[in-house]
């Protein structure tokens, strides 16, 4: 009976342990549910293209760091920069800060990272003049680093020695420099920088001068879909410093609103370095000003290479000037004059053409032929039965060159090609990169001079 008695207690005790380990079960499956919904639900706004690694959020006393993975809570610490800190210990990482304030006592570096993705729904760093900086030893050391969706108060990002960082979606303010790109060792380039906003920013892009063992190059830089309130004395929106390169780059789908608060000493672009074949496509300068002091949409330093001024390039409002050229650059773009004047052509002897003259536009532009006007002076003093004669060719983008056009003169002759001369050279279909002129004389010696003026527009 004891027996049978004691058997009944331990199923009792058995059944007891199954319900409890049910309930157990029961818990954990329903807190792993409410956790995803939850996680959805705070999450649910953010692009998908990545998963988090960290997940960096502050609890208005400390600040911590949930692994993405677990769910687990790897690190508290007092301010954000500990907490990035203790997250990239693994490299190639992927880490969200939650919205909220951050205050940022000193400046966030990030030395010799790639594949690195800091991403927020709009945590606001309140950085007090600091910069979280993005540092290679050289380009090789950071590469491919991503920055998305921060507001910076006081404070910038610095990118030194690195290849292909995106900069995305992030808000600056109240600041005296947004973005910097800077060259110490090796290059910066292929960078983009996109939706951004820049507000009371007083440099808000920078394309700084190298030191130290760094070139000039910043090359391929993007900056797109990009917003620039100024509203501070001396502020500019873009700035590219002496012996600075930001060439073959593009600034597509821009608006600069100067003068909003004060009139005096503001630029949308300031060129004191190269941008040259950097292409302008819908870039807006909007001058606020109804007293204009020092305001320009564009200003070319002495030192400076003009951009290619495309589609979509307006100004809006009072300036000092729209383009400020003191040094008279050329100016390329989409259409724009040129003209080659007055230019000697030598002449050879024997019936053996002279040295090849090559016209050629400023780097990277091209010619439109329907836009070509050619004039060829011959002059000086012909010698009895003296032919002298000009040879003209049109030379393409691939080296490839059209048929000879030539033009034979006996006296001082000044001539204009006209449509039937250039459509004999035409291509069926290639770019015009340059034209070449050569002349001579059936004569052993001569005085006579050949002169050639090219006027036109660019392609």
């Amino acid at each position: 009976m004891a027996g049978l008695v004691s058997c009944t207690e331990r199923i009792k005790l058995s059944r007891k342990a199954l319900a409890y380990l049910g309930v157990f079960l029961l818990g954990v499956v329903f807190s792993s549910i409410a956790w995803a919904a939850c996680q959805f639900f705070l999450y649910r706004n953010l692009s998908m293209r990545i998963s988090y690694d960290y997940i960096i959020y502050d609890d208005s006393k400390r600040v911590l760091v949930k692994n993405g993975l677990t769910g687990l809570i790897d690190f508290t610490g007092e301010n954000l920069t500990d907490a990035i800190h203790f997250a990239l210990e693994r490299k190639g990482l992927s880490i969200f800060i939650k919205s909220g304030r951050y205050n940022v006592s000193s400046n966030i570096l990030l030395r010799n990272v790639s594949n690195l993705k800091i991403v927020s729904d709009g945590a606001e760093l309140q950085f007090n003049g600091g910069s979280i900086i993005l540092q290679g030893e050289d380009y090789k050391k950071s590469m491919n680093n991503l920055i998305e969706g921060l507001t910076f108060i006081n404070g910038s990002i610095i990118v030194e020695n690195s290849f292909m960082t995106t900069i995305r979606g992030c808000v600056f303010k109240d600041s005296d420099s947004g973005v910097v790109l800077l060259n110490t060792n090796t290059w910066t380039e292929c960078t983009l920088i996109e939706n951004c906003y820049f507000e009371n920013v007083k440099k808000c892009i920078v394309f700084k001068a190298p030191t130290n063992n760094g070139t000039e190059s910043y090359a391929s830089t993007e900056i797109k879909r990009c917003n620039f309130r100024l509203t501070r004395e001396n502020s500019v929106a873009i700035h590219v410093e002496a012996k600075a390169n930001f060439n073959e780059g593009l600034l597509q789908n821009l608006r600069i609103w100067l003068a909003h608060s004060n009139e005096t000493n503001q630029v949308g672009i300031l060129i004191d370095g190269s941008m040259l074949n950097t292409l302008l496509n819908n870039v807006v300068i909007e001058s606020f000003a109804k007293s204009p002091n020092e305001i320009y949409g564009i200003r070319i330093g002495q030192h400076g290479e003009p951009p290619i001024l495309g589609q979509g390039v307006v100004f809006l409002g009072n300036f000092t000037r729209k383009i400020d050229n003191p040094f008279n650059k050329w100016l390329y773009g989409v259409g724009s004059c040129f003209k080659f004047e007055n230019i000697s052509v030598p002449v050879g002897l024997n019936n053996l053409y002279g040295d090849i003259l090559e016209i050629t536009p400023p780097k990277y532009l091209y010619f439109s032929i329907s836009n070509i006007h050619i004039k060829i002076l011959v002059e000086g003093k012909f010698s009895e039965n003296e032919v002298v004669t000009v040879r003209l060719k049109l030379k393409f983008i691939d080296e490839s060159c059209s048929k000879d056009l030539t033009k034979v003169f006996i006296s001082n002759t000044t001539i204009w090609l006209d449509h039937e001369d250039l459509s004999a050279i035409l291509p069926t279909v290639n770019i015009i990169s340059s034209i070449v002129l050569d002349a001579k004389t059936n004569k052993t010696s001569s005085d006579v001079k050949v002169y050639v003026w090219v006027y036109g527009q660019y392609g």
